[in-house]
C-alpha cells in the first residue's frame, strides 16, 4: 500500500483557495460520513480515486473545473461503500457455472432430478454435473437427495450437489468412484461419510472434510476430485460476480477462503483493473508454508488486492446442523456436530505459526465448543509470543457465552457473525438450537456490550449478499416469516451500518483508508434511493441502490441516464 500517499492526503485540508481541480464533485447530497468529526455533509470532492474534500456545496464549489464530473444527487443519501468482512467471492463467482438449485428455483425433489436429468442429456457422458445452493429444509420432502436418486437420472455422469451451507454435499455412485470411495472407506479426519442407518451403505452424503476433498482446492494439497474451472473462465466469472456485489452497494470484500488458483485469478483481474471490488484475501493455512517461502509475511498487498489473514476451519455450519456444540443439539444431545481439529496441540501449533508470521489468525468457528478451542490456541500463542494489535478473528462466532465474550475482549479478537442468516434460516434456529441459544446467536449486541470488536458479513453464497438486508436483520431480528428471534440482540441503525463500513474496515486493518468518508479516504461510495433513517426498519432491505462508485468511478447505476 502507498501509505505515504494516504498520509499526505489525510493531512491535507482542502479549501476554496487551493488550486485543485477535482475529477468528481458530488453536490446536493445527504452524506452520512461515519466520521465523528463531521458526521453529515452535503458535498464531496475526489481526485484520482481519493477524497480530497467534504463539506457543504459552498465549501467545495471552487474545486469544480472544466474537466470535473459534477454529480447532483438531489438530496439522496450517500454512505461509504459497503464492506463485506466475510464473503466468498471466489466461490460465489462459480455459482452461475453450475445448476442453481436454490429454494427460489427448486422446492421439491422431483423438480431437482428433472434439472439434473436435463443437464445429463446436454453434457457428454463422463462430464461432471455440478449443482449448488440446495437447501433440504426448504424442500417438500425435507431431506437431502441420495446417490440412488441421482443415479436414476444421471447414471453416466458423476454428479455433485452442494448444500447452501457449503459444508454438506451429495454425490452419486459415479461421483463416489471418482473420489475412490466405497463401502469400506473410513470417515476422513474432520469429516464424515453418510451411511444408511440400517444397511451401512454409503448414501452419497459428504460432510465437512469429506466434501472439501471433492470441491475445495484451498482445503487439500491434492487436486480436488471435481476439476477446477480454467483460468480464463475463473477470471470472467470473478468480474461478473463483482458486478453483482456492486449492485448491492458492495465495494470491498474479505474473500474468506482463497485457493492458489484464485490468487492467480485475483492478480489477473486486479492488474488489468477489471475487478470492480477491492479484495482482502484470507488464504487457507495449508498454503502457509508456500507463502513463507515466497517471503509473503504478514499484511501484504495494496488497496485493490491484499492479504491480511490465514484461515482455518474448526467446525461445521449453522444451517447444515454441523456446528460443534458443547451441549449437543436440542433434539439430540449426543450429536455435538463436527470438529475439523480434534487435537488441540495440532491446532495450537498451527495458530502459533500463523501468529508469529504476522498474519491474522482467522478461525471459522460456529459452535461454542469450536470457539473455545480456537480461543485456547490464540491465548497460548499470544502468551508465548506477545503481539500488539494482532486482530485475530473468529469467523461466524455464532454460539457464544459470557466466558467467550470475556476471553475475546482480553485478546482483542474480532467477531464476524452472519448479517442476514436470521432472515434466510430463521425457521431452523428453534428446532436445531432452542430458544435459549437463539437469544445469543448472531449476537451483535452482545459483542458491542462486551467491548468485543465486531463486523458485518454475509458468508455469501451460504448467506444472502445484500448488506441492506443484513442491516435490517440486525435492527429488527426478524426472519423472512416475520418471527422475532433473539429480540434482545437488536442494535441501532447507526451501529448496524457501521458493521458494514467502519467496523468492517477495521477487521482488515484498513480503517485509515476506507469505511468512512473524509479527506484522505478512498472515494468508494454508495448512493441510496431512500434514507434508511426515515423508512420502516422492516423495509430497509428493499431500498434500491441508486449508484455505486469505486475510486470515484461509477461501477453500478440502477437506471442509465440518471445522474451524470
Amino acid at each position: 500500500m502507498d501509505t505515504t500517499r494516504t498520509e499526505r492526503l489525510s493531512d491535507r485540508t482542502v479549501s476554496s483557495r487551493e488550486a485543485f481541480e477535482a475529477d468528481l464533485l458530488i453536490q446536493n447530497a445527504q452524506i452520512r460520513t461515519f466520521d465523528q468529526k463531521r458526521p453529515l455533509a452535503q458535498s464531496l470532492a475526489a481526485l484520482n480515486g481519493w477524497i480530497i474534500g467534504i463539506g457543504s456545496n459552498r465549501d467545495l464549489e471552487n474545486l469544480a473545473g472544466p474537466n470535473t464530473q459534477i454529480m447532483d444527487l438531489g438530496g439522496r443519501t450517500v454512505l461509504p461503500g459497503f464492506i463485506d468482512a466475510h464473503e466468498h467471492l471466489s466461490i460465489s463467482s462459480q455459482i452461475p457455472l453450475q445448476l442453481d438449485l436454490s429454494p427460489s428455483k427448486v422446492d421439491n425433489l422431483e423438480h431437482l432430478l428433472r434439472i439434473v436429468q436435463s443437464e445429463a442429456k446436454r453434457l457428454d457422458p463422463g462430464e461432471w454435473i455440478r449443482g449448488a445452493l440446495y437447501d433440504d429444509t426448504k424442500m417438500r420432502e425435507g431431506r437431502l437427495p441420495t446417490r440412488e436418486n441421482l443415479d436414476a437420472v444421471a447414471p453416466d455422469h458423476p454428479v455433485i450437489i452442494r448444500h447452501v451451507s457449503g459444508n454438506v454435499g451429495v454425490v452419486n455412485s459415479a461421483g463416489l468412484r471418482r473420489g475412490g470411495l466405497d463401502e469400506n472407506s473410513p470417515n476422513p479426519k474432520g469429516g464424515k461419510l453418510g451411511r444408511d442407518e440400517k444397511t451401512g451403505r454409503l448414501t452419497g452424503h459428504l460432510f465437512s472434510n469429506a466434501l472439501f476433498r471433492f470441491t475445495s482446492e484451498a482445503m487439500s494439497k491434492e487436486p480436488p476430485v471435481v476439476p477446477l474451472f480454467g483460468r480464463a473462465v475463473r477470471n470472467e466469472a470473478l468480474r461478473n460476480a463483482a458486478r453483482v456485489l456492486n449492485a448491492a452497494g458492495v465495494t470491498s470484500v474479505n474473500d474468506a477462503q482463497v485457493s492458489p488458483s484464485y490468487i492467480t485469478s485475483y492478480l489477473d483481474v486486479t492488474r488489468d483493473r477489471s475487478l470492480t471490488v477491492r479484495v482482502n484475501m484470507l488464504i487457507s493455512y495449508l498454503w502457509l508454508h508456500e507463502l513463507e517461502k515466497l517471503g509473503l509475511i504478514g499484511n501484504w498487498g495494496d488497496e485493490r488486492l491484499r492479504c491480511t489473514g490465514v484461515k482455518l476451519i474448526l467446525d461445521g455450519a449453522i444451517a447444515g446442523r454441523t456446528a460443534a456444540l458443547r451441549e449437543g443439539y436440542i433434539d439430540n444431545p449426543d450429536d455435538h456436530g463436527i470438529l475439523i481439529f480434534e487435537d488441540i496441540g495440532e491446532l495450537t501449533d498451527i495458530v502459533t505459526r500463523i501468529h508469529t508470521l504476522g498474519y491474522q489468525v482467522c478461525l471459522h468457528a460456529n459452535g461454542d465448543l469450536a470457539i473455545e478451542m480456537g480461543l485456547g490456541a490464540l491465548e497460548t500463542a499470544q502468551e508465548k509470543f506477545p503481539r500488539a494489535d494482532a486482530r485475530h478473528r473468529i469467523e461466524h462466532c455464532t454460539v457464544i457465552n459470557k466466558s467467550i465474550l470475556s476471553r475475546m475482549r482480553k485478546l482483542g479478537a474480532i467477531a464476524l457473525p452472519f448479517g442476514s442468516y436470521l432472515w434466510q434460516h430463521g425457521e431452523k434456529i428453534g428446532p436445531y438450537y432452542g430458544q435459549k441459544m437463539a437469544e445469543t446467536m448472531f449476537g451483535h449486541k452482545s459483542f458491542l456490550d462486551a467491548g468485543v470488536r465486531v463486523a458485518g458479513s454475509s458468508d455469501h453464497p451460504a448467506g444472502l449478499l445484500e448488506p441492506l438486508l443484513g442491516v435490517q436483520c440486525m435492527v429488527t431480528r426478524r426472519s423472512a416469516s416475520g418471527k422475532v428471534i433473539g429480540g434482545n440482540q437488536r442494535i441501532s441503525l447507526d451501529e448496524a451500518f457501521k458493521m458494514y463500513t467502519t467496523y468492517a474496515a477495521y477487521a482488515s486493518f484498513e480503517e485509515c483508508i476506507k469505511g468512512s468518508l473524509t479527506a484522505g479516504r478512498l472515494a468508494d461510495l454508495v448512493v441510496l434511493d431512500q434514507d434508511p433513517w426515515t423508512v420502516n426498519p422492516q423495509e430497509i432491505g428493499q431500498i434500491d441502490i441508486h449508484i455505486t462508485l469505486l475510486a470515484g468511478d461509477v461501477v453500478y447505476r440502477a437506471r442509465e441516464g440518471d445522474v451524470p
